[in-house]
């Protein structure tokens, strides 16, 4: 599956790049001039160059059209100067702006083997999105605080932090009129399961979002046998979201003694009671979103979240219930880790943000990547909105509580 926060990154990066693009156009011919000497000592990597160009008045976001759209931060990284990059991100060079051809800085870092300068711009990128999600997160209390006083005002699910060219960061609508970017929206929506080009199972949203498919199998097999393998017997397996089954199915062969799974779509609860779910023993389905029902669940060996038209907040939100939910310090958790599942760097970044919040909340995170098989991965795709996934290797959580020695 796919979130709505996750599968727009990539979206929202070439918007970013857009907009630096609009200001350029704006510039004048001294500007952009000066612009091109700090592009000119970032090349050499000339910290003390760069320094003076940015002092009289230079553009550290600016992005030469001219070229194949480069930053200052991109040849920089070209150049190894870590100190360098370091400094431009300071100054406001954006840590995620991407080329003509898609490509970040620290992608060109990562190809020339550069792992210093690669991490600078990683960090840099942890610690303005958690940043960000920490706006969202009171932006959005502060909306349901209004909602509450008023009966009407902003839709918290429909507002994102954006940091602008110029390095202001704002909150504006998001109205890109997905139901995939509005859970009420896409919970009062028709939902298709068909099979698709590749011959695989998959559930498709009515603007031809792809909500889940059957090539994660093989990421769910291996998450289910982290999860349950050498569990006691009768153990309790709490999962939210259903989509097709798979992950259910492969608790079942684990035989739990409690298996409670959180729904809140008709169609696919329909779906699953077409199947015969609500009749396998000890299996109980929720129709509910887990925000309705969260307070009334505990006691859990295994928890597994995978939802979808819920951004990475939500899924922050969900980290924070953990302590409430866990049935004590070997339960196990993990969830589905496709965010920014088509950008390497920007998964990189969305991973380290994952495993602090985790940390945050008192459980620490064991990565473990597979390589998802991904044969006609053209075929998968077609007739779809957007592919959710494009990277070679999938990283698979597993989360217990840390013992405090």
């Amino acid at each position: 599956m796919q979130t709505e926060g996750d599968a727009s990154s990539d979206d929202k990066i070439a918007e970013s790049s857009q907009r630096a693009h609009a200001h350029t156009n704006s510039l004048s011919a001294s500007r952009l001039s000066l612009n091109l000497h700090l592009h000119q000592a970032c090349e050499a990597g000339s910290l003390d160059m760069a320094k003076e160009c940015l002092e009289r008045g230079a553009d550290a976001w600016w992005e030469d059209e001219g070229t194949i759209g480069w930053s200052a931060l991109h040849f920089a990284a070209e150049s190894g100067n870590t100190k360098l990059v370091r400094f431009l991100l300071r100054r406001g060079a954006l840590w995620n702006a991407v080329d003509s051809n898609g490509i970040t800085a620290a992608e060109v870092a990562w190809s020339l083997n550069d792992a210093p300068t690669y991490r600078a711009i990683m960090d840099e990128g942890v610690r303005q999105t958690m940043l960000r999600n920490a706006l969202d997160q009171r932006a959005r209390g502060e909306a349901a605080e209004d909602a509450a006083a008023e009966e009407t005002g902003a839709n918290a699910d429909g507002m994102v932090v954006e940091v602008q060219a110029d390095g202001h960061v704002v909150l504006r609508p998001d109205a890109n009129g997905e139901v995939s970017a509005n859970n009420k929206a896409f919970l009062s929506s028709k939902l298709s399961f068909e099979r698709g080009e590749d011959g695989l199972e998959r559930c498709v949203d009515v603007d031809g979002g792809v909500v889940m498919a059957g090539w994660e199998t093989d990421i769910m097999e291996k998450t289910a046998e982290l999860l349950c393998a050498g569990q006691k017997e009768g153990f309790s397996v709490l999962n939210i979201g259903f989509g097709l089954g798979i992950i259910d199915t492969l608790f079942q062969k684990y035989k739990p003694g409690r298996h409670v799974i959180v729904e809140p779509h008709a169609d696919v609860v329909a779906h699953l009671r077409a199947q015969g779910w609500q009749s396998k023993p000890g299996v109980q389905v929720v129709q509910q979103r887990w925000q309705e029902c969260i307070a009334e669940l505990s006691d859990f060996d295994v928890i597994y979240t995978d939802t979808y038209s819920e951004n990475y907040a939500a899924l922050n939100d969900f980290f924070d219930k953990l302590p409430d939910l866990v049935s004590g310090p070997s339960a196990r958790f993990s969830f589905f880790h496709g965010l920014a599942g088509t950008n390497p760097f920007l998964y990189d970044v969305y991973t380290r943000v994952a495993e602090l919040d985790l940390i945050g909340i008192g459980l620490q995170t064991q990565w473990h990547t597979i390589r998802p098989a991904l044969a006609n991965t053209e075929l998968i795709w077609k007739g779809t909105k957007r592919a959710y996934w494009t990277l070679d290797e999938f990283r698979i959580p597993l989360c217990s509580m840390q013992i405090l020695q």
